[in-house]
């Protein structure tokens, strides 16, 4: 076993020799910022038609639904003088769970006194008493009032409906799924460009069609369409991104490219509040997407891909056109570097990865398992934490997505700085998921109140911490997963562990029905999930860091320094003396422009005692006290 695999870290490797597109794209260049741009763009209705449920199907205020119940035992005379205008039960309710629970059915000592308060008359209620004191009447049809038109009340998505709700956001995770297949299926033949395109266009067609329908069963369907196609336009273009940068700057490309799906997130509370029915919010974010097909025409291709499917005139044009907007030197024999570095690309295709190569063993299986139960944990979170947001109240949902969509910026450049500059980036990722969700479990100890406008935003805190942490764990995971495998398996490991935290995302948004036995069951549940995944990130810690990140040394105190750069100095002149061809002030310029590592000040203890006796005993007394006067 060699020290590198003892130590669990990577050993480390010598740069690779670059190729001929890297060599000309260079890794950030103005040619690439115009596509990165672009392609960043499109994480916007990315992100709205994921929230969009936020909009589409709000929770009812109080008053908004008025019960009636299927048999009212009232006479046919006093019915007559029943005022179908106003509800006959009125009673304030505390909570809004209360009232969730309430609205699904009637009861008729409220119906009563009601009816007394209305015409002066009495009301005789049914006899049938439950422990409470009186009698539930189940609703036969429930009156929406309100003067937005939603998913909720369109469909009448209420009480046992309730989990329907829930079904459109599984079939929205079901066409993630079938689209991020599709696209790793579709890029062996389709360019990466393309594809994006048609991802777009067939947005545009199937959100507007989500919009329009009138039934809930085409709702759900094309709502699935739509996801598929949302699939096919961001995995192609994170396809490109990685094509056309390299380096430090593709780390920071992929981890920044989330930060305009959290500008979505911001951006869709300032939408909504100008469409009063779902419908228009639909076609309105559908439509949006022609801008972004008119822009499609100065998204650049991925090179390789051109190159690996022969197509070298189309590289060559592309790549001219690199050099000349990021002023790069061009090879006067790139087109023949092109075609043998194409063969070269053709020859790698034909071998084939399957997905049982990723567990050869190559990988301990046990973090391959850690891996994708972390990525199933941290993708649930960042989605249902999101969507939860409709159960702090309806008044304050756009503030509170607003503050969601800031929450995941800050954690982005959490994560980006635990990416660049630690060397333990699982470790403090998992730290952070442990301390927040750890943390929300103190929700429980707000009071009891009516969640007012102060009762959420106490509660959004929480929500908040989490958040943040979830986010920065996202943006390690993006950027580091792949480094657990080898070069050729890491693009069959990412599709494996996006496909098994989509297959995730299927079941976790019916969460939201947990609010009928408490409205904290739901962040209890997430918080718990977060800290484990934040034990499992820790885990990773043991075998994976970044070494070329430089450990944080000692610092030195001034009387150290001067110590141990004086050795330095004494041993450098040695070596030089015996280059006589060296003029005096060349060597005297050399000591004074000399700089080393703090590292390096404390590396030179390793055998500094050594030497000094050596040196007292060839030169007697003298040089000993030459020598302390030195190290003064």
């Amino acid at each position: 076993m060699t020290d590198s695999q003892s130590t669990g870290s990577f050993p480390r490797k010598s740069p690779p020799e670059l190729d001929v597109v890297e060599q000309v794209n260079g890794s950030f260049g103005r040619w690439q910022l115009r596509t990165i741009l672009l392609i960043f763009l499109c994480k916007i209705p990315s992100a709205w038609f994921t929230a969009i449920i936020i909009y589409t199907a709000p929770y009812p205020w109080k008053g908004e639904l008025v019960c009636h119940p299927a048999d009212w035992n009232v006479s046919r005379s006093q019915a007559e003088h029943v005022d179908r205008n106003h509800p006959l039960w009125q009673d304030a309710r505390s909570t809004d769970r209360l009232f969730n629970v309430d609205v699904c059915n009637a009861y008729s000592n409220s119906l009563a006194r009601g009816f007394v308060r209305s015409h002066g008359q009495e009301w005789n209620a049914s006899e049938s008493k439950e422990p409470g004191g009186q009698s539930s009447l189940p609703c036969e049809h429930v009156e929406h009032r309100t003067d937005y038109k939603s998913l909720i009340s369109q469909f009448d998505l209420i009480c046992s409906r309730r989990v329907l709700v829930a079904l459109t956001q599984s079939f929205h995770a079901l066409g993630a799924l079938i689209g991020g297949l599709m696209a790793y299926s579709a890029l062996k033949k389709i360019s990466p460009r393309r594809l994006m395109l048609l991802g777009m266009i067939g947005q545009i067609f199937c959100g507007n069609l989500t919009g329009l329908v009138d039934t809930y069963q085409l709702h759900i369907y094309f709502r699935c369409l739509t996801s598929i196609f949302c699939a096919l336009m961001y995995t192609s273009g994170q396809f490109i991104l990685n094509d056309i940068t390299s380096g430090k700057a593709r780390i920071i490309v992929v981890t920044l490219s989330e930060l305009f799906w959290s500008m979505g997130l911001v951006l869709l509370p300032a939408i909504s509040i100008y469409f009063d029915n779902w419908s228009y919010l639909y076609v309105a974010i559908s439509s949006s997407l022609i801008v972004l097909v008119w822009l499609h025409r100065w998204i650049a291709d991925a090179p390789r891909w051109l190159l690996q499917h022969q197509r070298v005139e189309a590289a060559l044009r592309q790549l001219l056109e690199s050099a000349t907007y990021n002023n790069r030197k061009v090879p006067l024999t790139l087109d023949v570097q092109l075609t043998i570095y194409a063969n070269d690309l053709d020859q790698k295709s034909k071998q084939k990865h399957s997905y049982c190569q990723v567990w050869d063993g190559e990988t301990k299986r046990s973090q391959l398992v850690y891996i994708h139960l972390i990525w199933g944990g941290a993708m649930v979170l960042y989605n249902i934490i999101l969507l939860m947001i409709r159960n702090l109240g309806a008044q304050q949902v756009h503030v509170n997505t607003a503050a969601m969509g800031f929450a995941e910026m800050v954690g982005l450049f959490v994560g980006l700085y635990l990416i660049l500059y630690t060397r333990r980036h699982w470790r403090w990722a998992g730290n952070l998921m442990i301390i927040a969700g750890l943390s929300t479990y103190l929700i429980w100890l707000l009071p009891e109140t009516e969640r007012n406008s102060r009762r959420v935003g106490l509660e959004l805190v929480f929500w908040l911490i989490l958040k943040i942490a979830n986010s920065a764990s996202i943006a390690v995971l993006t950027t580091c997963t792949s480094e657990i495998v080898s070069k050729e398996k890491r693009v069959v490991l990412m599709l494996s562990v996006i496909s098994f935290s989509r297959v995730c995302l299927l079941f976790c948004p019916f969460l939201s029905c947990l609010t009928v036995i408490h409205h904290l069951v739901p962040i209890t549940i997430l918080a718990t999930m977060g800290w484990i995944y934040g034990l499992a990130l820790r885990r990773l810690n043991r075998y994976y860091w970044n070494t070329e990140q430089p450990q944080i040394s000692q610092v030195p105190t001034p009387n150290t320094y001067r110590r141990q750069s004086a050795i330095i100095l004494r041993r450098c002149s040695t070596v030089s003396s015996d280059c006589s061809a060296y003029s005096n002030e060349l060597l005297s310029n050399f000591e004074r422009n000399m700089a080393v590592s703090i590292a390096d000040i404390w590396h030179i203890n390793f055998h500094p005692s050594s030497e000094i006796e050596m040196e007292v005993d060839q030169s007697g007394p003298e040089a000993h006290r030459a020598h302390s006067s030195e190290t003064i």
